[in-house]
């Protein structure tokens, strides 16, 4: 589950950036790279935690915990990037 997790992120991300189109032609490239994927991250995990928010006012426990197991994998992908 983690990979899949992991694998829909990367998608994800690369399909908004423009640097990944391309190759990182040197490190201010990588590291604005970098900071725009930790970034998209953060947006993630927020969009997620407000979903779940969503989910206890109506009971969807079931919401709640898929948001949950979204946010512990992104979270774990944001920790060994972007600290």
């Amino acid at each position: 589950m983690k990979k899949v997790t992991l694998a829909i992120v990367l998608i994800a991300l690369f399909s908004v950036t423009e640097s990944a189109n391309g190759k990182l032609r040197n490190k201010q490239e990588a590291d604005e790279f970098l900071s725009e994927y930790c970034i998209e991250l953060i947006t993630s995990i927020k969009d997620s935690y407000l979903s779940q928010k969503e989910a206890i006012k109506s009971e969807d426990w079931k919401t709640f915990s898929e948001k949950g197991r979204w946010i512990h994998g992104v979270s774990e992908i944001y920790s060994k990037l972007c600290k």
